[in-house]
């Protein structure tokens, strides 16, 4: 028997995706009973895939779909056209024998896709180690497949709901016995609107300069001092550069002023600062930790690190989530992996995931100082894949009003009361950071208002009563 050709039967059939379109073209309602199981990549053919799109979408928007509305949508579909473009849709509908086996043949298109993934994984992964892929990042990539299959089974994995209300108060007595803490940011007003809990994962977001990874070494600074083990995997930033800045942020001293010759007495402090912060439980992945099996084989053996220290690894920082290394033909479909990977990653080390991103570039192009608060970030401006937004437990975004009212990003305007306006708003904002909640799986959307400042990378909470915004 040729063994490839087991291999192909068994994870594509043109066959059976054609019974699928004829079935679901013969009668729009079966759309409905196999649209939870098959999506567009399940299809092998390409021209499959395109008529099941257009199927897909015309049902959504609540109109009908026949092989002469398709014909007409992809008139300009030069496969289909090959094939005979009308008269092969209309094949499709007299060659569907059993429409009312719609659902097995979705739910076995559906496991042809699986078999062909996994299987074009198993070969990447066994060339990736002949050609000398670290056998821990192998083994952390089957790990996430194995996850990933746990997630899309379609065998029931059930739990009674006694169970859930047990589990549910053995968690709320943790939390009353105060065993069960989430990663101490440091700023209360933002503990007070979301927790960074183990198996969940945040995403803060950020155009340049408004202070993200600053934020980002701020929490990791705060976590660490209350004794939670932190992993940074910096992927832009050396690690000399890291040690810099959370040096500033004690000693006070500009990290800027690090690269240049100090005066003797700011030296000793930074000595000072470096021998009191050498025992923080802080580890600084190498930068070749640069794709989601890496990152978790590495945070296995940070976990084990800082169990021999009696600690819990809490916190596994990622700078930036655009630089990860993903697989797939796109860089869209790449980013969407790394995103939803990110996911397993705190489950497995059962930790809270702080991954930055990058927001739309657009958002910094103003023409006059009044317009900042068009520079606001939200949902829509995440830049790269639309999973940023849906993958995460939380995305926050940090915002600097007072980086767009600042020359040269504005200019100061000439006329008197324009000026008043101006000066009015750059003190209002003068020293301060929007930090905005665009999404919380288990809290609300809104704003805190902390104060800042990027040059030691500090952030403070303020006290004059205005620190939440409810959108």
């Amino acid at each position: 028997m040729n063994t490839q050709s087991v291999i192909s039967t068994a994870t594509q059939s043109p066959e059976l995706e054609q019974q699928l379109l004829g079935a679901v073209l013969s009668n729009n309602d079966r759309y409905h009973e196999v649209s939870a199981i098959v999506r567009v990549e399940h299809f092998f053919e390409h021209t499959h895939a395109a008529i099941w799109k257009n199927i897909a979408a015309r049902i959504e928007r609540d109109h009908v779909v026949t092989p002469v509305t398709l014909a007409s949508d992809l008139a300009a579909n030069e496969a289909l056209q090959s094939l005979g473009g009308a008269r092969y849709l209309l094949n499709l509908v007299a060659g569907s024998t059993a429409g009312f086996a719609a659902k097995d043949y979705a739910i076995d298109l559906a496991e042809m896709y699986q078999r062909r993934t996994l299987a074009g994984r198993f070969e990447q992964l066994a060339e990736d180690l002949r050609t000398g892929r670290a056998a821990d990042d192998a083994a952390a990539e089957v790990e996430l497949m194995m996850m990933e299959r746990a997630e899309l089974s379609a065998d029931p994995r059930t739990m009674s709901f006694m169970k859930a209300q047990t589990l549910m108060v053995e968690e709320m007595h943790e939390v009353k016995e105060g065993r069960r803490i989430g990663v101490v940011t440091g700023l209360r007003t933002l503990d007070d609107e979301i927790s960074l809990n183990a198996q969940h994962y945040t995403l803060l977001a950020g155009s340049t300069s408004m202070g993200k990874t600053a934020l980002a070494l701020h929490i990791t600074h705060s976590a660490a001092k209350a004794g939670q083990g932190v992993g940074f995997a910096s992927l832009e930033m050396p690690e000399q550069d890291l040690a810099k800045r959370l040096n500033s942020m004690e000693s006070g001293l500009a990290y800027n002023t690090y690269d240049r010759a100090m005066s003797e007495q700011s030296f000793r402090t930074v000595i000072e600062t470096a021998k009191e912060q050498q025992d923080l439980p802080i580890e600084v992945f190498s930068e070749k930790v640069r794709d989601v099996p890496a990152i978790l084989s590495e945070g296995k053996k940070v976990a084990r690190k800082m169990e021999q220290r009696g600690l819990k690894l809490k916190l596994l920082v990622i700078d930036y989530i655009q630089l990860v290394r993903g697989r797939g033909e796109s860089a869209v479909v790449r980013l969407s992996q790394v995103a939803n990977d990110l996911k397993q990653v705190a489950k497995q080390l059962d930790c809270h995931v702080l991954a930055l991103a990058q927001v739309d570039r657009t958002l910094a192009k103003l023409e006059k100082w009044d317009q900042w608060p068009q520079a606001r970030p939200g949902l829509p401006h995440l830049r790269g894949s639309g999973d940023l937004e849906m993958a995460p437990d939380n995305v926050l975004f940090v915002f600097r009003p007072q980086y767009f009212l600042t020359p040269p990003r504005c200019t100061v305007p000439s006329d008197p009361a324009d000026r008043n306006d101006w000066e009015a708003e750059y003190e209002q904002w003068k020293g301060k950071a929007e930090i905005i909640i665009g999404k919380a799986r288990m809290g609300e959307i809104g704003s805190v208002t902390v104060g800042c400042d990027l040059s030691v990378n500090r952030f403070w909470d303020l006290d004059d009563g205005q620190e939440r915004i409810a959108f």
